[in-house]
């Protein structure tokens, strides 16, 4: 082969690298650019997804019992957007009252419940780190704590503390907004007054005689909220305060299911049914 069609063929692969080069860098770039692209929205939609898949949380109940199906689904959005960055006390809000809700309404095997709460709770304490002053965040820690005590059991409860945490996000919710979640402060501090033990030495402040102070001030706060009137009910008639108790009671019987809360609605009905019999066969002795 000639030496000039040597420099011709070496001519035409240098231009073609020429041209090629930029080609692939472009190549290479779109997808990078497409990732970031996606990341960045995925975030917002699967929040959206999340909250869509939240609102249908009731579809296809059994009663006061929600089938798993929804909830997990809404969990493993808030998820995804939690792992691609979100750490914003909003979403981790979203996360543990979506567990809240799959551990008390959806979920029945107590193993599964644990795991749910527990991861719930390890991503609240990873962002209220950051953000001590959420109202929300530390509402839902509360209410997880809480949940978490009843599901592990009063031992377990003892060694992690559990009575001393609800108390401490539910006096941080009060001192932020006691009006935040219809009394949401006010009724989980009543309540962890009513149900935590008293224990000399060791849990030596839980008084029944706060939860009355604690679960009035939720029914003032949030008038309308069927839970508010059940607990409150629960601890009047502990205390022996049987008419203030009835009255409460059929405030919760009487009223109309809330669309947004249909599963949790019927679940105080159901229980302030069971409450009103004990409280009947009080008078009839």
């Amino acid at each position: 082969m000639s030496s000039t069609k040597v420099e011709n063929i070496h001519g035409v692969t240098r231009a073609l690298r020429l041209i090629a080069l930029p080609l692939i860098i472009a190549l290479l770039l779109i997808p990078l650019a497409a990732v970031d692209s996606y990341s960045a929205n995925s975030v917002e939609d699967y929040i959206a997804e999340g909250d869509d898949h939240y609102a249908r949380r009731a579809e296809g109940h059994n009663g006061d019992w929600a089938p798993t199906g929804p909830i997990e689904k809404a969990l493993d959005a808030y998820y995804k957007a939690y792992d691609l960055g979100d750490r914003s006390p909003e979403l981790a809000a979203k996360i543990l009252q979506a567990s809240y809700f799959y551990a008390t309404y959806a979920e029945k095997d107590r193993d599964k419940q644990k795991r749910v709460l527990q991861r719930a709770i390890d991503t609240g304490n990873e962002v209220i780190s950051r953000y001590p002053n959420s109202v929300a965040l530390n509402y839902q820690m509360g209410g997880c704590w809480g949940r978490w005590g009843e599901v592990n059991g009063i031992f377990a409860s003892a060694r992690k503390g559990v009575a001393d945490k609800v108390k401490l996000y539910a006096e941080k919710t009060i001192g932020i907004d006691p009006y935040f979640a219809e009394g949401g402060g006010y009724r989980t501090l009543g309540r962890l007054h009513f149900k935590a033990p008293y224990i000399p030495f060791v849990l030596s402040w839980p008084d029944k005689k706060e939860s009355l102070k604690y679960l009035r001030k939720a029914v003032e706060a949030g008038p309308e909220n069927l839970t508010n009137h059940l607990f409150y009910a629960e601890t009047l008639f502990s205390e022996g305060m049987y008419e203030e108790a009835l009255n409460e009671v059929d405030y919760v019987l009487e009223a109309d299911v809330d669309e947004s809360k249909v599963v949790e609605d019927l679940r105080d009905k159901k229980e302030a049914a069971a409450l009103k019999e004990r409280i009947l066969a009080k008078y009839r002795k």
